[in-house]
């Protein structure tokens, strides 16, 4: 009987318990009225989808592709791609950078970090592992690990084999080529890869890893180019960048192109507030 009890209080622990990535929210701003900062987004294709719609062909989970999940953006917007398992639970999110925006990515980068698409430069990150995507998730399974486990980037042409699975702790992350940047509130920490000031701008990776109480909860996309078009978007310059990536490199302050950087911070709690590091 004793046996029994302890198993079922653990059954119920576990069917109550709140999952840490409880929430998808974009964009950070300090605009208390507007729509676009700390925006939520949805994660359960069942329920408000907040004016999101699959992209033409956006069914990445027929045939072979260079992406897994399902594809939805709002208002023909690509600053952000919600993706979507097989089950209609969240899986992964892109930023995807019209052609016509100007932005030509290092050739080195192209078919690693960002995905060469007809008309737009596509980057990708994962919520949960992209072998799980098409299968989908169980109701269950999105209960108790909400948002997803894990951050996967995807670097390669192939989703199911093409990834950097982010570490979780923030010891372990110190362990890799991604340095430690700065601290900024409402962000986190940040960790950039392989920085120095003397960098050649090409190799500025576009991502960025954000612990708070050395637990992974947030990244960020990070352009070095001047996106126009989305509200989605963040626009700090070189010098505001002095407050969350430490060094800058110098060629941000003398390569015209990147006078002003591209971001999107991407967060998966709903504790934003007290994302102090």
């Amino acid at each position: 009987m004793k046996t029994i009890l302890i198993v079922l209080v653990a059954v119920f622990t576990g069917v109550l318990s709140t999952p840490s990535w409880n929430d998808l929210r974009t964009t950070f701003g300090i605009n208390p009225l507007s729509k676009w900062d700390f925006a939520e987004q949805p994660r359960d294709l069942s329920k408000d989808m907040k004016g999101f719609t699959m992209m033409d062909g956006g069914d990445m989970c027929s045939g072979t592709n260079v992406f897994v999940g399902k594809r939805y953006w709002s208002d023909n917007d690509p600053a952000l791609i919600l993706l979507f398992d097989g089950q209609g639970f969240i899986a992964g999110v892109q930023t995807a950078v019209p052609k016509s925006s100007g932005w030509v990515p290092p050739q080195h980068f192209i078919g690693r970090y960002v995905i060469d698409e007809t008309n737009y430069y596509t980057l990708t990150v994962y919520f949960v592992d992209p072998n799980r995507v098409c299968k989908g998730r169980s109701p269950t399974d999105f209960a108790n690990e909400g948002t997803g486990t894990d951050l996967y980037i995807q670097v390669g042409t192939n989703p199911l084999t093409d990834y950097f699975q982010v570490p979780n702790s923030e010891v372990d992350i110190k362990n890799t080529k991604w340095g430690f940047g700065k601290c900024f509130y409402m962000m986190g920490q940040h960790y950039w890869y392989n920085v120095t000031s003397d960098m050649n701008c090409d190799d500025f990776v576009p991502y960025c890893l954000l612990y708070n109480k050395g637990v992974l909860n947030a990244f960020c996309f990070s352009v070095s180019f001047d996106v126009k078009g989305s509200e989605r978007y963040e626009h700090p310059t070189p010098t505001a960048a002095k407050g969350f990536l430490n060094p800058v490199p110098d060629c941000f302050f003398s390569t015209p192109s990147y006078s002003v950087l591209t971001t999107m911070h991407v967060y998966t709690t709903s504790n934003y507030l007290a994302d102090t590091c």
